[in-house]
């Protein structure tokens, strides 16, 4: 499959476009809903600083994710990614924190668990992002109850990003890149978290990987840049115009 780089001018600069994507969260909220205080992630606890809410960026979401190959590891990145993803909505705290409200003694940990596992495969030499992606949403061997594909390559991409064996990246596919897609490559794929198959994930890490080499960048720069153009952001209006690209 071959598509033409549809992006003029210079990628967005990693740092600021990437790593400093910040977003605000209300941890009241969220440790309202989580079952067990630990769950929550040491590093989402720091202080206010004056602001209204406290806010996590990718880098900080990167760094919680290297401890995701245990279970209690791959459960704070599952929490950290969500808190990043879902920003101050009280409704998508709800919504996040569900695969927690069932748990019991009894089930050992049904989250951090299999996470851990695709983790491992990710990161495993004869696993991968696609497999990893495969057993988290389409054959099911490590299936978390709650946690779609849009939340389960969050949590692929912060645990396995430039760790992983080969060159294929894991990324993030969320409604808003499947939108851009779309709009890019004359896709009809879903725009609602978990209709995604195993192949089409396949095939965004293929195009995300050949823009990417075209256009001199990260593969994830070209991840933020899909988000932005499914959001009808200005940054990826000014990529596809080929004007300087500027984080505000």
């Amino acid at each position: 499959m071959t598509i033409p780089l549809p992006f003029r001018g210079d990628p967005p600069d990693r740092r600021d476009a990437v790593l400093r994507q910040s977003i605000p969260f209300n941890p009241a909220q969220w440790r309202l809903r989580l079952p067990d205080p630990s769950l929550w992630p040491d590093e989402l606890s720091g202080d206010v600083d004056g602001q209204t809410w406290p806010s996590v960026d990718r880098e900080q979401v990167l760094d919680i994710g290297l401890r995701a190959t245990d279970p209690v590891g791959a459960t704070h990145t599952y929490v950290a990614a969500a808190v990043w993803g879902t920003g101050t909505q009280a409704r998508g705290v709800v919504r996040r924190c569900r695969p927690f409200v069932d748990m019991s003694p009894s089930d050992g940990d049904p989250v951090g668990t299999p996470l851990a596992a695709a983790v491992g495969l990710l990161l495993d030499r004869d696993g991968g992002p696609v497999a990893a992606y495969d057993a988290l949403h389409g054959n099911g061997q490590f299936r978390v109850p709650y946690i779609g594909p849009a939340f389960g390559t969050k949590v692929l991409y912060f645990s396995g990003f430039d760790r992983v064996v080969g060159r294929r990246q894991p990324l993030i596919l969320d409604r808003f890149v499947a939108s851009a897609l779309n709009h890019l490559c004359g896709f009809d794929w879903p725009t609602t978290d978990g209709g995604w198959t195993t192949e089409q994930y396949a095939a965004y890490l293929h195009i995300a990987h050949t823009w990417a080499d075209e256009w001199g960048c990260r593969p994830d720069v070209v991840e933020r840049v899909l988000f932005s153009l499914g959001r009808t952001d200005p940054v990826a209006v000014r990529a596809l115009a080929g004007a300087p690209v500027t984080m505000v």
